[in-house]
């Protein structure tokens, strides 16, 4: 007996620390062959409506025509200050973020304007066309180097290099994408350090905006920090780069075993995984259990999307934007920027009676990566085949038989047991069939 309760301690013990611990972090030094990731980028103008799609889309959806039913308005000023009632209309919604919505009670009485409004369609339909020029250490990548309009928590925003980010498309996927990466270009730019400097650059026209470096495995979300950038700015970053990185095997374990997802697993009604996405899932989720609706931010959340009414509601409900109680565990793998030196310069035009220097206003930035000297690595210490080897060695330890053999033995054991008990149901069967036939055989007509 104490040498089976003494082999039963030992395997349940092994049992435990696969299931609860069987990874590990560790740190890699060999960086000569490593290949660098350049960063997502995703960046917001601050002139966000052009007045002329404004007018036009109003007039689209027929509104610009609409009698106004807002209390304290008079009959022979109606026309114009419902003009200007609609252009504080259309201010407030592209202004709207997730941690501030504005003043929205002021549009509630109107009641096409509280709930007959899709407030993404305003919003991207209002956003004016901005002049940028993109570039990189590689001609080639012009391809690539593609900017894609999302919806942000900040409003419209632009993504480069942040695949993930089509999730934010302002045309709503819903979490639907199609079979396979679903999505060109899937992978992100990389750079040899032993061959290039890699950087990008953005310049942007006659433009004020901020931005905000993440990996390109990530989105953006409100809680980071956006660095402003003024419309004669000329911005240098140079950042260090910690990546992490997962051996292949962890995705034979569970997520509870590893703690982490890969990016490109299922999570809930989404195809594909990072934490900031887990997040603004939550917050979506939360929202629409308060007052039944998404904000229209998350189109890629289940849900009918807020309007301005809905929006109100959960003004009245200000933790909905909490990530407190979102379970979203880390992904496996990831790289993190990290600022090394950051300069600043500002060009100014002196103009003068006589004329000046024709220049025009271009805000600039130039990003780059150092190479790495070190990285993290998720490597699996305590595999499956490490547990059976730990319980054979339990079972030869207090028995001292090849836990091997035993596992034979009691495999066949557990075969022929089954061939028996299937033999006497079969047997059963047909003595209730023949026995049913000879009753229909003696029955009476």
């Amino acid at each position: 007996m104490a040498a089976i309760r003494g082999m039963l301690f030992l395997g349940q013990y092994q049992y435990d620390r696969y299931r609860a611990n069987p990874t590990a972090i560790q740190m890699d030094k060999n960086y000569r062959d490593w290949i660098g990731i350049m960063p997502g980028l995703t960046f917001c103008f601050h002139d966000r409506i052009d007045w002329n799609r404004a007018w036009e889309y109003l007039e689209r959806i027929q509104l610009t025509g609409h009698e106004a039913t807002r209390e304290g308005l008079a009959a022979n000023e109606t026309t114009g200050t419902y003009r200007r009632y609609l252009a504080d209309f259309v201010q407030t919604l592209v202004g709207v973020t997730a941690t501030e919505l504005g003043n929205l009670s002021h549009f509630l009485t109107d009641r096409r304007l509280a709930t007959g409004v899709n407030i993404l369609e305003l919003i991207s339909t209002v956003h004016p066309n901005h002049d940028i020029a993109i570039n990189s250490f590689q001609p080639e990548h012009g391809a690539r180097l593609q900017v894609h309009q999302i919806v942000t928590e900040r409003g419209i925003c632009y993504a480069l290099n942040a695949p993930l980010a089509l999730l934010q498309g302002v045309n709503g996927t819903s979490g639907q994408v199609a079979s396979g990466k679903g999505f060109p270009g899937w992978s992100p730019i990389e750079c040899e350090f032993s061959q290039h400097e890699c950087y990008m650059k953005l310049d942007m026209f006659r433009s004020i905006v901020s931005y905000t470096i993440h990996s390109p495995y990530e989105v953006s979300t409100s809680d980071q920090l956006f660095t402003h950038v003024e419309e004669s700015d000329e911005l240098v970053a140079v950042y260090s780069v910690l990546e992490t990185v997962a051996n292949e095997r962890l995705k034979d374990l569970t997520v509870r075993q590893r703690k982490c997802y890969f990016y490109d697993e299922a999570y809930e009604n989404l195809q594909f995984y990072s934490y900031n996405l887990c997040i603004m899932n939550c917050r979506a989720k939360r929202a629409l259990a308060v007052c039944q609706c998404r904000p229209h931010f998350y189109p890629f959340a289940e849900g009918p999307p807020c309007t301005v009414a809905g929006l109100h509601c959960l003004q009245q409900h200000p933790g909905w934007s909490s990530d407190a109680d979102c379970k979203c565990l880390k992904s496996c793998t990831d790289v993190g920027y990290y600022v090394a030196s950051l300069s600043k310069t500002q060009w100014y035009v002196v103009r003068t009676a006589e004329g000046g220097i024709p220049f025009t206003h271009k805000a600039s930035l130039r990003w780059e990566i150092l190479q790495p000297k070190t990285r993290l690595r998720r490597v699996l210490i305590f595999s499956y085949e490490d547990l059976l080897v730990s319980v054979g060695g339990a079972i030869a330890l207090f028995f001292g038989k090849n836990g091997f053999y035993l596992s034979k033995i009691i495999e066949f054991l557990s075969i022929e047991l089954g061939g028996w008990v299937r033999k006497k149901y079969i047997k059963r069967k047909e003595r209730k069939r023949k026995r049913k036939h000879a009753i229909q055989l003696v029955a009476p007509k």
